[in-house]
C-alpha cells in the first residue's frame, strides 16, 4: 500500500498538471499491451465455460469504422485515435465486408450470449449510405439472436453527414440512439478544427432524431483553443434550449503530432482554467435539472425515448465482456471466476492492410493484447467505477471478496481529507472537483503496478536489443496508445 506521505506528495505534484484521460481503456495503458499472441481459442473456451456455470452472459459490442473525412488541419486538429482518410463509398463498403467476416469468426464463441448494448463508432460511422445500417443490424442479430430489451444501440456520427434518409434507415434498422460529436456549437471555435459543420446541421439532425423516435446524445469538448467560460456556457445554454437530454461534456486530450498540440498549445486554457470550465459547465447543468452520471455524462430526466445510456463505461464489474469488431477495435474480457491470467484486453490491427490480410487468411485480426493478473483486473474494473464517480464497497465485497476501501485506504483517506471523496460503509463517492481529477486518481491508485510494468518493459527492451544485436534484426516498434 502506498504511504500517506507518498500519496499526498503525488497529489500535490500533479494537481497543476493537465488531466489526461487514463480511464477510458481501463488498466493498464495500451502502451503496455505487448502480448503479440492472444489465445482466442482459450477465450472462447472460457466464455463457454462461464455460460455453463452461470447461464447467459451479457456482451457489449463495439464496431469501428476506419475512415474520417479530410480536414485542414488533419484529424480535426486534436484526434489521437487511429483513422484513415475517407476514400469513398466503395472502399467503405469493401471494409464493412471484412467486418462481417470477422464477426463470423466469433459466432461460436457468442452462442448463448445476450447483447446488452452496442456502439457503432470510429472513425465516422455515419459515412455509410442508408442501406448499410440494415446490413449492420442484420449482422448484429445474426451474431446475437437475443438482444436485451434495454439495450442501447448507438451510432456515432458528425452532424453534417446525417441526412433524413440515413436517419430513417438508422431508426428502421433497430438502432435506437445517435451520438453526435459536435465538440463546439460556436462556429468560430469549431472552425479551428477544420470541420465544416454549422449550427443548422446540428439542429436539423436533432429534429430528425426526435421525429423518428431516436434518442440523441451530444458531445461537447471543454479546454478548446480560445475557449472561455462565456463561450462554453453559451453552447450549453443552446443545447438545453434544444431539449437535448444527454450531454457528454469532456476535457480535450492534447498530445501527439496534432495541430492543437503543435501549433495551438499557447491558445489552450491552462489546467486551472480547465478546472474553472469544468466547474462552470457542471454547475450550469446541475442547476437546470441534469444529473451527473459520470465524470463527463449528464442527463436530464424526461426523455421519452431514454435508455440507460452511459458512454464509455459500464456499471457492471463482476463480468466484463466487450467484443470489438473492425479496424483498431478493442475487446475486454474478464470474470472473477476465471483462473489467474485468463482475463484479457486486446486491440485489432491499427493498419488497415494488416487487418484485411488477417481476415483474408482466416485469422482473428488481433494486433496485440495484455493478459491481466487478478490485481490487474481489479484495477481495470476500478478504473471503470471511477468513471461513474461512485464505488460500491458492498458490491465489490460480494463479487470479489474484498473491501475496496481497505485495499487502497491511504488514497481514499487523502481524497476525503481534501474534499474530493466521501467515504461511508457502503460506498466511496467522488464529490466536489473529484470527478475532474478522476484520471489522476486512477493513475495514483495504479502507481505501484505501473512501476512494475515500467520495469518489465525496460527489461523487455534490453532483451530485445540484445537479441537484435545478436541476429542483426530490426527492433520491433513499441505499442502505441489508442486514443490516450
Amino acid at each position: 500500500m502506498l504511504s500517506p506521505d507518498f500519496v499526498n506528495s503525488y497529489l500535490d505534484n500533479h494537481l497543476g498538471e493537465r488531466q489526461v484521460n487514463k480511464i477510458q481503456h481501463g488498466f493498464p495503458s495500451p502502451r503496455y499491451w505487448n502480448e503479440l499472441s492472444v489465445p482466442l481459442e482459450e477465450l472462447g473456451e472460457d466464455r463457454r465455460r462461464l455460460r455453463e456455470l452461470h447461464g447467459k452472459s451479457a456482451v457489449f459490442l463495439y464496431i469501428g469504422v476506419p475512415y474520417c473525412i479530410k480536414t485542414e488541419p488533419g484529424k480535426c486538429g486534436y484526434c489521437l485515435f487511429p483513422v484513415e482518410e475517407f476514400q469513398g463509398n466503395a472502399a467503405l463498403e469493401n471494409y464493412y465486408g471484412y467486418v462481417e467476416r470477422e464477426a463470423e469468426m466469433y459466432r461460436e464463441q457468442m452462442e448463448g450470449s445476450v447483447l446488452a448494448g452496442a456502439y457503432f463508432g470510429g472513425g465516422t460511422s455515419n459515412l455509410y449510405k442508408a442501406p448499410v445500417y440494415h446490413r449492420i443490424m442484420d449482422m448484429v442479430r445474426s451474431l446475437f439472436p437475443e438482444i436485451s430489451e434495454e439495450a442501447d444501440l448507438t451510432l456515432e456520427g458528425i452532424p453534417q453527414l446525417f441526412t433524413r434518409e440515413k436517419m430513417e434507415a438508422i431508426s428502421d434498422s433497430g438502432m435506437n440512439r445517435i451520438s453526435m460529436g459536435v465538440q463546439q456549437i460556436n462556429e468560430r471555435l469549431n472552425s479551428l478544427s477544420g470541420r465544416k459543420q454549422t449550427t443548422k446541421h446540428v439542429i436539423q439532425s436533432l429534429e430528425w432524431a426526435r421525429e423518428l423516435g431516436l434518442s440523441a446524445n451530444v458531445d461537447l469538448i471543454f479546454g478548446w483553443p480560445q475557449q472561455t467560460v462565456d463561450t462554453l456556457l453559451e453552447d450549453l445554454e443552446t443545447l438545453v434550449s434544444w431539449d437535448v437530454y444527454d450531454i457528454t461534456h469532456y476535457e480535450l486530450n492534447v498530445g501527439g503530432p496534432t495541430d492543437f498540440a503543435l501549433n495551438r498549445y499557447h491558445e489552450l486554457p491552462s489546467t486551472l482554467a480547465n478546472l474553472e470550465l469544468y466547474r462552470a459547465g457542471r454547475d450550469f447543468l446541475l442547476e437546470r435539472g441534469y444529473r451527473q452520471l459520470s465524470t463527463y455524462n449528464f442527463r436530464r430526466p424526461g426523455d421519452p425515448t431514454a435508455r440507460d445510456f452511459r458512454e464509455g463505461y459500464t456499471t457492471r464489474f463482476d463480468h466484463l465482456d466487450t467484443l470489438g469488431l473492425g479496424y483498431a477495435a478493442i475487446t475486454f474480457f474478464g470474470n472473477p471466476a476465471l483462473a489467474p491470467g485468463r482475463s484479457w484486453s486486446f486491440i485489432n490491427h491499427r493498419s488497415l492492410p494488416q487487418y484485411k490480410a488477417a481476415v483474408d487468411n482466416g485469422r482473428f485480426p488481433v494486433e496485440r493484447g495484455f493478459r491481466h493478473t487478478p490485481d490487474d483486473w481489479l484495477l481495470m474494473v476500478l478504473f471503470r467505477s471511477l468513471i461513474s464517480t461512485e464505488i460500491s464497497r458492498t458490491d465489490y465485497l460480494a463479487a470479489l471478496g474484498l473491501d475496496i476501501y481497505e485495499k487502497f485506504a491511504t488514497v481514499w483517506d487523502a481524497l476525503a481529507e481534501r474534499g474530493y471523496a466521501e467515504i461511508t460503509p457502503e460506498r466511496i463517492k467522488l464529490v466536489g472537483d473529484g470527478a475532474f481529477y478522476a484520471p489522476m486518481f486512477s493513475a495514483l491508485i495504479a502507481e505501484e503496478r505501473y512501476r512494475e510494468l515500467r520495469e518489465e518493459a525496460a527489461q523487455h527492451r534490453k532483451e530485445s536489443r540484445r537479441s537484435a544485436a545478436a541476429t542483426g534484426a530490426d527492433l520491433p516498434m513499441p505499442g502505441v496508445g489508442h486514443g490516450g
